[in-house]
């Protein structure tokens, strides 16, 4: 990870299964919509090729077994020198966030083959392998010796990465509706981008595996401000993209599938409630109060039925 590339595939990783997950979300939930029925979301999706393959699963089993394997060989299969210190920190600190995501992978493999796992212990390992994530950024970028520049592109993607753990475990508990869904995977969609356009700040970008850092000055201040506007840039190209991506997914159902879903106007849902037929009104002698006579029963309830029913018994009489 420490790495030009290192980044670039990491970044490559997480746009690939935020795009997927997100036409996924979108598409389950137009077919939802259009039928009235909830959307349910889920952690994977099947490719169907004359029958589901877990083809998502495998791509992020074997994604974070090669980010280990190349954490643990590079320099050296050691971890403590001569004298009994331990080196390569920064490399185990990659090796957990690496193996906890297998575990994520095996474990949704398992529940894929309806394996007797706990329930939704797929997406727990998912929540723990984001939360640890953030924290052990939290750490690598609290390191002694890290430059300014260095230190706020670990910082800024931590907020990312626990706001996508929380929509994990919230999915947990609520197993309908496309919110969350649509939130963990606009997170990773931005870990993706930042962490391919981090690669670009950080380290040359003409060899491989390109571990040289780039002239850009880590410690002006200027760098800094604008390491953090970069941020706000991909959070905003990011929701376009997404937006994008939603119309493209709706435009090609309604062709394919004739698929239209009405979308309710704002308020609308209140007007239906306080919305009554205009009438004329009237004093009437009801309680001393000024009411519409049409519309009484509407406003008073069963005690305005009521007396009005007395009120016609005592006219027959």
């Amino acid at each position: 990870m420490g790495s030009f590339w290192g980044h670039v595939d990491e970044g490559i990783f997480f746009i690939i299964i935020a795009v997927w997950w997100m036409l996924h979300a979108f598409r389950e939930y137009i077919l939802a919509e259009s039928k009235g029925v909830p959307m349910r979301p889920n952690i994977h999706y099947d490719v169907t090729i004359k029958r589901p393959l877990p083809i998502e699963i495998i791509f992020k089993i074997l994604f974070p077994i090669v980010g280990f394997l190349g954490e643990f060989l590079d320099g050296g299969v050691r971890f403590q020198d001569e004298h009994g210190n331990f080196v390569k920190l920064i490399y185990q600190q990659h090796m957990t966030i690496y193996g906890i995501f297998i575990i994520h992978g095996v474990t949704d493999l398992m529940a894929w083959f309806k394996a007797p796992l706990f329930p939704s212990f797929n997406y727990m390992t998912a929540f723990l392998a984001f939360t640890w994530y953030g924290v052990a950024f939290y750490y690598h970028a609290s390191m002694h010796g890290k430059e300014p520049v260095e230190t706020i592109v670990h910082i800024l993607p931590i907020y990312v990465m626990f706001v996508v753990s929380t929509a994990i475990l919230l999915e947990v508990k609520w197993k309908e509706g496309v919110w969350t869904m649509v939130i963990r995977s606009y997170g990773v969609l931005t870990l993706g981008t930042w962490f391919s356009h981090v690669a670009f700040m950080l380290y040359v970008h003409d060899r491989f595996p390109g571990g040289e850092p780039s002239n850009l000055d880590r410690t002006d201040p200027n760098n800094v401000t604008y390491v953090k506007a970069m941020f706000g840039l991909h959070l905003l190209a990011n929701l376009v993209v997404s937006i994008l991506l939603y119309a493209l997914v709706y435009v090609t159902l309604s062709f394919r599938l004739k698929i239209h879903i009405k979308m309710p106007k704002y308020g609308q849902e209140s007007e239906k409630l306080y919305s009554h037929k205009k009438c004329a009104y009237k004093r009437v002698p009801l309680n001393s109060q000024d009411v519409c006579s049409e519309d009484s029963t509407l406003l008073l309830g069963s005690d305005s039925k009521t007396q009005d029913s007395q009120a016609v018994k005592s006219e027959d009489l």
